[in-house]
């Protein structure tokens, strides 16, 4: 392969990891120009930490840092508890645009806040 195959492809690619802490061989590939990350339930322990990994994430270079929050059962900021917003079948059946674009709009300050 060559090297700009290669830097193409990890551009493209957004791995999961294990754990709370980015092992070494993901940092080294962020650095090499890896995508990015995406993060699930057991990458999270709390709010604080999750901002600690994402800014050790983001100073290996520019990283798209992933994660599937949609507030009811898709949770993985409040994976522990439940989310606190409802989820899309319950904004649905209640049919209040307004509503639904604060739930999104303070679901995307949550993430913002913790680095996502």
């Amino acid at each position: 392969m060559t090297a700009a195959l290669e830097q193409d492809a990890l551009a493209c690619i957004l791995p999961g990891f294990e754990g709370p802490v980015a092992p070494d061989w993901l940092r080294r590939r962020l650095a090499e120009g890896l995508g990015g990350v995406v993060l699930f339930g057991w990458n999270i322990e709390s709010r604080e930490q999750l901002r600690d990994l994402t800014a050790v994430l983001r100073s290996e270079g520019n990283v798209l840092v992933g994660i599937d929050e949609e507030g009811g059962d898709v949770t993985r900021l409040e994976v522990a508890t439940g989310s606190s917003y409802p989820g899309n079948a319950a904004l649905g059946a209640v049919d209040d645009v307004n509503l639904t674009e604060r739930v999104a709009a303070s679901i995307g300050a949550d993430l913002a806040e913790v680095g996502v």
